[in-house]
Parts: C-alpha cells; structure tokens; sequence
C-alpha cells in the first residue's frame, strides 16, 4: 500500500534543482522500499519565467507566491531552499503555524532564529528538521542526535566550509589567495561574493547548531569571533604543508567542567592525524566522546546533489512521522549555561611563519618567556604562548602564527574541574 504525501517547496536554486532532480531519480525507490509517494504540488519562485536547469515534474504547480504554497491546505510538508533569512522565516512561521512539516537547509537562519523556530514547531505539534544546514551530506545533526544518547559528548571539531577547504588545499601548492578563489569561484565552489565563507562565518554559523545538538548551548558570532583565512598567503601554507602540517579552517567547540572552549580559526593540523587529509570540498566532523573515543565522519560538504540528498532523507523521515501521526522536532540538548571562552585565550603552540632570522625569535623568547624551535628557514614552533604575550610577538615581529592542533595547555586553565580535559589532537 502506497500513501501519498502533498509536499510543497519554496525556491528554485541550485539546491532546490537538486532536491527535484533526486526526487524524481528516486520516486521509484521510495515508493518501492518505503511505501510512500512523494508529490511535488507546487514550487515557489521569485520569477516563473527564469530559465531553469531542471524540469518539473507533470502536474507540479509553479507560482510566485509563497503564500500559495505554505498556506494551501492540501499541502503537508514544505522544503524551504529559498537561501535568504527574513523571507524564508516568516515562510516557515506561516507553514508551521498552518501546521505544516517543515525541512530546510537554511543555515543562516536555523543558526541565528533555530531555537525560535524549534519552540514553535513543538507549540504546533510540527516536525521542523534541517540537517542539510551543515556539512553538506554529511548526516552530522542526525547522528548527535541518535547515536549519542546514552554517551557524553566532549568536543566536535571539523572542516565544515568546503570554499575554504578547497582554497587552503589549492594554497598549499603554491596558488595564491586569488588564485584559488578565481578557481573556487569558476568552478562553482564560491559565491562572487565569498565574504562569509572566507571571512569564517559560514563555519560559525554552523558551530553554533553544533553547540546546541552537543551541549545544548547557544552561542553567538561575537562570543565565536571567527578568524578566517584572508590573511595567509601562499607561502604560508606551502611551507607549512613542506615541514609537516596543512592548515585547515577548523571549527572546534569543547566543553571542560561548566566551561565550553570554542574556535574558528585556520588552525596547523599535523600531517599523521586524519582531519590533515580533507582536501577539496570535502567536509568532516570529529566527534570525541566518553563511551565511544574519536569518531571520524566525512562526506562532500558543497554541491547541490549532496545538499539535496539530505534534504530528503529529512523529507522522508518527516513523511513518515505525517502517515503514523507522529511529530518530533530533531531538538538540540536540553539548555544549560556555560562559561563561553575561545581557544585563543587559552595558552598554546603556535607554527610561526615570516621572514625572520632564529636569532630575532630566540631573542624574543627570552624576553617575553617562551619557548621556540626552529623547523626550518622562516618556520618556528613556538611553545607557552599566552593571549597577551602572542600580541606582543605579533607587534615586534612580522611572523604569520598558526595555532598547533591539539596543543593546547589545560594545566594553566584556573577553572577546578571533576572533568577531565580532553586535547583533541585533530
């Protein structure tokens, strides 16, 4: 026995192609192995006469009016891939308040407005799922949510921007930083204005969803104060990547006692350990925990068939729940109240990179009281370094400085804790 399930979708992107084009490759499939019928009734747009890249399926209404979609009684379910913020809420408020499922890959929205959204969904009895939000394919929010039930999650680090993981792995063989944009961009892997994923705040925004799955903190872009990777070069990287280490954006959050440590930041990942091998677009998310150790998940974190693909697996679960009448809303952790603090606040070791003889840093590091090993020519590691006496190094010397993945110093962090700190070394 076959059900039907009316489902409406509000934007026409690449995204929401993608989402068309798995729905009808797969329509046999699903109906098949999961006895359901997913019909697309309408699609909204901002222009109905826009060329398109994909092709409708028979019968499926395209409108320009959200209203049309996210308020026609017949429709049970809505797919928002619009990509905008003010728009797409008050789509998905309208639809849930109409007592709708809703699925989204909205991260900007789910990061800044989720919790809103979620405590409405429960108020209405609506499922509102959004895995494709972060990490592309990779079903990361999923798996925080099933699979760690029963076990404490300590930290969750990973490469979750796949522009910039592309740029830093095209930097690290010498492209320079516009080259690898110009290369990102033609081949459709960044935007023409990339601010966001460059700047650190794409992979912020996703941090803080993770922080609400794992911990069931919010956070806020001010407390992440993202770095991004607009200040490396490409000498920087290459000679990185020639003495042992890639760098890589990596958005890291861990908790330790009542105090939950945070970072975007381009960070040296040592070239044994596994997040160092992430190259391309690829994403991956590693997930320290007390039962279960280090679990490592990778999969395409940009494309539109990878994107598309979560989102309906979140449309079939959503389905699901419509025909047994039942609701859940993916939730974050019940909500606590944690000390917020960066990782560069926190003493660590740091690759430094610039045109500065040994002697120079040593000086330095007799005065400022540090320790420093020279790798090669214009490459140090530098031990012991403080927030303020890193400030000072960087006004007396023109050394780029990288944060060495898993080095922080737990032993001078003042908070007395039960809880033993973990250093992820990824």
């Amino acid at each position: 026995m076959t059900t039907t399930i009316e489902v409406g979708m509000l934007g026409l992107g690449t995204v929401g192609s993608g989402v068309v084009e798995r729905l009808t490759r797969s329509a046999a499939k699903i109906e098949q192995t999961q006895g359901i019928r997913l019909h697309l009734a309408a699609v909204a747009v901002n222009h109905l006469n826009a060329p398109r890249t994909v092709q409708l399926p028979i019968g499926t209404r395209l409108t320009d009016s959200l209203t049309n979609v996210v308020c026609d009684r017949k429709i049970q379910l809505v797919i928002e891939v619009m990509g905008t913020v003010a728009t797409a809420k008050k789509a998905i408020v309208a639809a849930l308040n109409q007592g709708k499922a809703v699925v989204t890959a909205n991260k900007d929205l789910i990061a800044t407005a989720g919790p809103e959204l979620a405590a409405l969904a429960k108020k209405q009895g609506c499922d509102l799922f959004y895995e494709a939000s972060v990490a592309g394919g990779i079903p990361i929010l999923r798996t925080l949510t099933d699979s760690y039930v029963t076990d404490n999650v300590q930290a969750v680090s990973g490469i979750i921007n796949g522009t910039a993981n592309y740029m830093l792995s095209a930097m690290a063989t010498g492209q320079s930083y516009e080259q690898a944009l110009a290369t990102a961009q033609a081949a459709g892997y960044a935007e023409a204005d990339p601010t966001n994923d460059v700047a650190g705040i794409d992979a912020a925004y996703k941090l803080m969803i993770f922080s609400r799955f794992a911990f069931g903190q919010e956070l806020s872009l001010p407390q992440i104060a993202p770095t991004g990777i607009t200040h490396l070069s490409a000498s920087v990287c290459r000679l990185a990547a020639e003495n042992g280490w890639q760098i890589k954006l990596l958005a890291q959050i861990q908790r330790h006692g009542s105090g939950l440590y945070c970072r975007v930041a381009p960070v040296a990942v040592p070239v044994d350990q596994p997040l160092s091998q992430i190259n391309g677009v690829q994403n991956a998310v590693a997930v320290q925990s007390e039962a279960i150790g280090t679990s490592l998940y990778t999969g395409p974190g940009a494309g539109s068939t990878a994107t598309a693909n979560s989102v309906l697996n979140d449309v079939l679960v959503a389905a699901k729940h419509l025909i047994n009448g039942y609701r859940m809303i993916r939730n974050q952790k019940r909500s606590v109240s944690l000390t917020v603090t960066r990782f560069d606040q926190l003493p660590q070791t740091y690759l430094g990179i610039g045109p500065v003889a040994p002697e120079a840093v040593k000086y330095y590091a007799n005065e400022a009281d540090f320790s420093v090993k020279t790798i090669a020519d214009d490459c140090y590691q530098i031990t012991g370094l403080s927030a303020v006496k890193r400030k000072k190094l960087r006004a007396n010397l023109p050394l780029t400085l990288i944060p060495i993945a898993g080095t922080t110093d737990w032993k001078q962090v003042t908070e007395n804790s039960i809880t033993s700190p973990i250093n992820v070394a990824i």
